[in-house]
C-alpha cells in the first residue's frame, strides 16, 4: 500500500518551503494560474484579517500529490454562527480567483479519498468549492462530497475565453457588429485629433496604478450599488498579486491614455499561451469614447505579440465577452453541509440558501 502522509498548512509561513512541489503537481493536473501558490498566497496575504488558511496537502516519498487550497471563516445568520471552508479566492465581497481548484494526481483515488479525510477533520459546518475547471479529478472530487455529505448543488458559472487569431488584424474575431463599432469608436477619435496611446505599466509604477483603478472603480460604481474597491483589502490584493505575477515574468498591465490621461487599465496575468485579464477599469470621464473598447483591442495586439494565444475574460456573461467571439466553458463545484446547519436546513422555514447566504458572487 502507498504511504501517504497528509496535513494541514495553517499559515502563511508554512507555505514556502512546499511552492516548488506545489507547482510541479499544478503543471501535472493542468491547473490555471489562479491555482497557482503565488496567486493563493497573496490571496491569503491581503484578506488575512477576514480568511484563514487551511491547505490540505497530500504527500508521497516528499512530493505533493493531493492539494486543496482552502481557507475557513466564520459569520452568523439569524445568530446562528456558521463555520466556512471554502476554496481560497471565494470569500463574498472580495476579489476572487475565479478557478481556483482542488489538485489530485491523476489516476489516484487514493489521495482524493485521504484528503477528503484531512478535510473531514477540519472544524466546518459548510464546505465551499465551487468554480473548479473541470478534469476527472475535480468531477471525482464532486461525487464523493456529494456521497459523503448533505450536497449543497451548485450550476457552475460560465468562463469566457476569447480565442486571438494568428494573424490579421486581432478584431477579425470580432462579430460583424463589434468590429463596426471599433471602426467608429477609432475613426471619429482619428477625426477629432485625440491622441490615443497603449502604456506598459512598470513593476515600479504598480501601487500607483492600482490606487488610480480604485479610484475610477469607486467612481464608477458608487450610484450602482457600490464598489468591492472600498475595502482595501481587495486594493492589497490587487498589488499584491500584480507585483508577484510580475517578478515571477507572468504579470502584464497596461494603460490606455487619452490626450496623456488614464482612461482605462488591464491588470492580467500570463502563462504559457494562455492570459488571464478578469480586471479592467474606466474612466467616467471618457465614457463616451469606449475606453473598455479600445483598451481590449490594444491590450489584444500586444497579448499576440508575447505569444498568447488565449484571453480569458473571467466569469460571467456580458455580451461584450461574446460579441469579441468568446467562448464559454462551464466550470463545476459542490458545497456541502454537515451537524447542526444540516439539521436546520430540513425545517421548512430554513432553506439552504437563506441559512447558509452563500450565493454566486462575481467580485466586480
Amino acid at each position: 500500500m502507498t504511504d501517504l502522509r497528509s496535513f494541514v498548512l495553517r499559515s502563511l509561513d508554512e507555505m514556502p518551503d512546499h511552492e516548488r512541489s506545489w507547482e510541479a503537481l499544478r503543471r501535472q493536473c493542468d491547473g490555471t494560474v489562479h491555482s497557482s501558490y503565488y496567486l493563493n498566497r497573496a490571496w491569503l496575504q491581503a484578506f488575512e484579517g477576514s480568511a484563514r488558511p487551511r491547505i490540505v496537502v497530500v504527500e508521497e516519498k516528499g512530493s505533493i500529490v493531493g492539494l486543496a487550497p482552502l481557507c475557513s471563516y466564520r459569520y452568523s445568520v439569524k445568530g446562528v454562527p456558521i463555520k466556512v471552508l471554502s476554496l481560497a479566492g471565494d470569500l463574498r465581497g472580495r476579489l476572487r480567483l475565479s478557478t481556483n481548484s482542488i489538485l489530485v494526481s491523476p489516476g489516484r483515488p487514493d489521495v482524493l479519498e485521504a484528503m477528503l479525510r484531512e478535510i473531514k477533520k477540519l472544524n466546518w459546518s459548510i464546505l465551499w468549492t465551487i468554480n473548479m475547471g473541470w478534469s476527472p479529478q475535480t468531477e471525482a472530487y464532486v461525487e464523493r462530497v456529494r456521497e459523503t455529505w448533505l450536497p449543497i448543488e451548485r450550476t457552475g458559472q460560465a468562463m469566457v475565453t476569447v480565442p486571438l487569431p494568428a494573424e490579421g488584424d486581432v478584431a477579425d474575431g470580432f462579430d460583424r457588429g463589434a468590429r463596426k463599432n471599433l471602426r467608429r469608436i477609432m475613426n471619429k477619435l482619428e477625426r477629432e485629433g485625440v491622441r490615443v496611446e497603449l502604456a506598459e505599466i512598470r513593476r515600479e509604477q504598480i501601487d500607483r496604478a492600482v490606487d488610480e483603478y480604485a479610484r475610477q472603480h469607486i467612481e464608477r460604481w458608487e450610484s450602482r450599488g457600490g464598489s468591492y474597491f472600498r475595502n482595501p483589502e481587495n486594493v492589497r490584493f490587487l498589488k499584491l498579486a500584480t507585483r508577484e505575477a510580475y517578478d515571477r515574468g507572468q504579470g502584464y498591465a497596461a494603460e490606455l491614455l487619452i490626450n496623456g490621461d488614464v482612461a482605462a487599465q488591464y491588470f492580467i496575468y500570463i502563462e504559457g499561451g494562455q492570459a488571464y485579464g478578469e480586471r479592467i477599469g474606466m474612466s467616467q470621464r471618457h465614457a463616451d469614447r469606449s475606453p473598455g473598447w479600445l483598451i481590449m483591442y490594444h491590450v489584444m495586439g500586444e497579448l499576440r505579440s508575447r505569444r498568447v494565444h488565449h484571453l480569458h475574460v473571467g466569469p460571467g456573461t456580458e455580451q461584450y465577452k461574446y460579441a469579441m467571439g468568446g467562448q464559454e466553458t462551464i466550470l463545476v463545484g459542490i458545497g456541502a453541509i454537515r451537524g447542526a446547519v444540516a439539521l436546520l436546513a430540513r425545517l421548512p422555514m430554513l432553506s439552504v440558501d437563506r441559512l447558509t447566504g452563500l450565493k454566486e458572487d462575481t467580485g466586480v
